[in-house]
């Protein structure tokens, strides 16, 4: 049995506790909420140790993985710390929002020799594991270009993320979905990007944060890719996210619409898209996230090698990095090569 710790038990750790009590190779073993009420709410859900401290969780249970949980730019100190106390990680996205600190976490993953996969769950969302399966099989050709939205309502920096204004963005909280997700379509390699943003709605409510960002992926092989998301999508909106990706190749093209579930609703409450990807089916969730974590589970137990890993979770960082820079600098900004991410992990 597969012995997990959840550090940081919001929407995501709560997630990843249930899914692990529907894996019959896993079992949650302890968990870490720093937030005391939190913590005292979540004990009475789950009948494990509660942390306030996840060193302190990490040297009294003998686990065999922790997934990290926690806010986009706290997860530096216990991906370092599990990987010095030879635990396998699972690691939310983005594997941290400093580049530096990606190199640090990535060279304390290599150098214990155990196993890290970053949530990029993407890779077990049914829509994109079609659409990868459509490509490989040569249906589009050659891709020329993606182009991907992902809109959140205002909701989401306002409520739902209260440490958003502390060390996030949209770009921090959207962009590596997207950059993974072009990169795993593609396997092409980002040389430099290019960024705009608009800082206006979100300013006006007191949070210094952009309400929409653009950019644009520049490949070594000549072609690109465009991101778009934004903050500030009404609350009326049908669902809480609307991402929409166009995959254009020399043959084909692939549409991705995730805003429209399959199944709609109207009623005195207004209209709205039921969330259908991530439904229970006979007591197991079937989402990307749940899938994924599965996933983890089986590679711990079969020892196999994981894809979307700290390196993956490095270069996303990096890439995501230098759309941020761009925004500042108002320039074109060159991504880090793959020789000085291999420097960077083997320090």
């Amino acid at each position: 049995m597969i012995k997990m710790g959840v550090i940081g038990m919001g929407i995501r750790g709560t997630m990843f506790a249930d899914t692990i009590g529907q894996n019959q190779y896993a079992e949650l073993a302890a968990f870490t909420e720093y937030d005391d009420s939190t913590r005292e709410r979540i004990s009475a859900a789950y009948p494990v140790p509660g942390y306030k401290d996840f060193k302190t969780m990490i040297d009294r249970e003998k686990l065999d993985a922790v997934i990290v949980a926690t806010p986009d730019f706290l997860h530096r100190d216990a991906v370092i710390y599990a990987a010095e106390k030879n635990v396998n990680i699972l690691c939310e996205k983005p594997f941290s929002t400093s580049a530096e600190e990606c190199g640090e976490m990535a060279a304390a993953i290599k150098k214990n020799k155990v196993k890290c996969l970053v949530a990029f769950e993407n890779h077990w969302n049914l829509p994109f594991v079609s659409a990868k399966n459509e490509i490989e099989s040569g249906a589009i050709g050659d891709i020329l270009n993606i182009n991907c939205h992902l809109n959140d309502t205002i909701f989401v920096p306002t409520e739902l993320l209260p440490w958003a204004r502390k060390g996030s963005s949209v770009g921090w909280f959207l962009f590596p979905h997207m950059v993974d997700a072009i990169s795993w379509f593609t396997g092409k390699t980002v040389e430099s990007v290019y960024a705009v943003g608009t800082k206006k709605k979100l300013l006006s409510m007191g949070i210094n944060l952009y309400d929409t960002i653009q950019t644009v992926l520049n490949f070594t092989d000549g072609t690109h890719s465009t991101i778009s998301s934004s903050w500030v999508l009404p609350n009326s909106m049908p669902l809480i996210y609307d991402l929409k990706i166009e995959i254009i190749g020399e043959e084909g093209a692939l549409y991705i619409d995730t805003n429209n579930q399959m199944l709609r609703k109207g009623n005195a409450g207004g209209y709205s898209h039921v969330h259908t990807l991530g439904t229970a089916v006979n007591g197991l969730s079937t989402g990307g996230p749940n899938f994924m974590l599965h996933y983890f589970v089986d590679a711990l137990r079969n020892n196999t090698p994981i894809e979307a890993n700290e390196r993956a979770g490095l270069i996303n960082t990096q890439i995501v990095y230098a759309i941020h820079k761009s925004l500042e600098s108002g320039r074109i900004e060159q991504v880090q090569s793959e020789l000085v991410y291999t420097v960077k992990i083997g320090k």
